[in-house]
């Protein structure tokens, strides 16, 4: 019985630990909303659990989001595009392997996100 409640925890904290790395600045349910797309592509087989996922252009792949949040909102999504593994290897080399997510978001040419550089005093 130990057991079954140690794996249970352990299964629980793995899932909420990963759908924090892609959860975006809405509230609510829509917060998890590429997390959701996330293992519903998982479960189809399309890509794995840690895909690099590409914002209009800009890559964040999984270890950098241990650090990062994705600054996006379910509303400005317009498309998303899962590349399986070879095809992924093909465009983004080894670090495309666990699979690909591209997003491509409404937002105009003129606004696109910015990598937020804080100095350290």
């Amino acid at each position: 019985m130990m057991k079954f409640f140690t794996v249970l925890f352990l299964f629980i904290s793995f899932t909420v630990f990963s759908q924090n790395r892609y959860e975006l600045s809405d509230e609510g349910k829509d917060k998890l909303y590429l997390s959701d797309s996330i293992a519903n592509l998982v479960k189809a087989g399309k890509i794995t659990d840690r895909p690099m996922v590409v914002v209009d252009g800009i890559t964040h792949r999984y270890q950098d989001l241990e650090k990062e949040k994705l600054a996006l909102s379910k509303i400005e999504i317009a498309k998303i595009i899962a590349l399986q593994k070879q095809t992924g290897i093909n465009i983004y080399g080894k670090s495309g392997e666990p699979g690909v997510l591209i997003i491509t978001t409404n937002r105009n040419s003129y606004y696109k996100p910015v990598q937020e550089v804080k100095p350290g005093f």
